[in-house]
């Protein structure tokens, strides 16, 4: 039972790929969350320079909070050299975006909506709305259907060679083979906070929780940068790589978006590119 829940959590095809790509010597890059920043997305994938042989992964959180996701969504599905992982909000938009809910939701609706899923649902009426305000309920409903499929079928994690790609990390007092979907989707402390690596061959590389919540070495830069894991694999590659540097936080600090490079572990970071004040950040929630 464990191994087939295992397989179920995988996409071999997808693993094939990117593995294919690395024995090339291609780049594969991975990227933090996006939470629906999709010009920010897209000046950093500019920025990575693909060819066609490269590969991206994008490690869950697509969507919610930020001005988009309808747009963030649309690139990952267009670009066949784009692959993701599934986050845990878009296993809260699988099983809480119900539009004929939108009056009166559910829990698993209210959950979503309270942790950004309404600036989500704005995205996709306002892509389905014409300049007259006159909205395509029919196609709308088609869309949010396809796409809440399409997130179900996403991987919980991918396994390579000498790397593990994840939304949010695996648990270290659990057997790798007996973890369960919610772990890969929402565990934070006793990962992070792991004293060997989870994986003695691969190291792994997750979004999830903010690095500023993780960089608290003294000295070091705590916004806006990746974290590396103090603890180590034979090959001195940190065990684990954080990449979640917050691009939705309103401080005054830094909001990057960043991509590691799984071939050369060239780090390339970007600055938010939407304006995002206080006006903005509620015109984007108006359904």
């Amino acid at each position: 039972m464990l191994v087939v829940l295992e397989l179920k959590m995988r996409r071999k095809h997808i693993e094939n790929d990117l593995q294919k790509a690395l024995d090339n010597g291609h780049n594969v890059w991975t990227i933090g969350d996006v939470h629906g920043f999709s010009l920010t997305l897209e000046h950093l994938l500019d920025k990575c320079d693909l060819s066609m042989d490269d590969r991206v992964v994008l490690l869950g959180d697509l969507i919610d909070r930020g001005p988009d996701s309808f747009d963030v969504v649309r690139i990952a599905r267009s670009d066949p050299r784009i692959h993701c992982v599934k986050g845990n909000h878009e296993d809260m938009m699988v099983n809480g975006f119900h539009l004929e809910q939108l009056d009166q939701p559910n829990s698993d609706m209210r959950q979503w909506l309270y942790n950004g899923g309404l600036a989500t649902v704005a995205s996709y009426i306002r892509d389905y709305t014409d300049e007259f305000g006159q909205e395509d309920s029919e196609q709308l409903r088609l869309q949010v259907t396809d796409d809440k499929e399409w997130m179900e079928r996403l991987p919980s994690h991918i396994v390579l060679d000498k790397w593990r790609l994840v939304h949010a990390g695996y648990d270290p007092r659990i057997e790798l083979d007996s973890q369960e979907e919610d772990t890969l989707l929402w565990i934070r402390r006793p990962f992070h906070r792991a004293e060997k690596p989870i994986d003695e061959e691969r190291a792994v590389v997750f979004g999830h929780t903010p690095t500023m919540n993780l960089n608290t070495t003294p000295g070091t830069e705590k916004w806006g940068h990746p974290w590396f894991s103090k603890v180590h694999l034979n090959d001195g590659r940190s065990a684990s790589v954080g990449l979640d540097t917050c691009l939705f936080h309103e401080e005054r600090q830094p909001a990057m978006l960043t991509a590691y490079n799984l071939q050369t572990l060239e780090v390339v970071r970007i600055a938010r590119v939407e304006q995002w004040n206080e006006d903005i950040r509620e015109s984007v929630k108006k359904v």
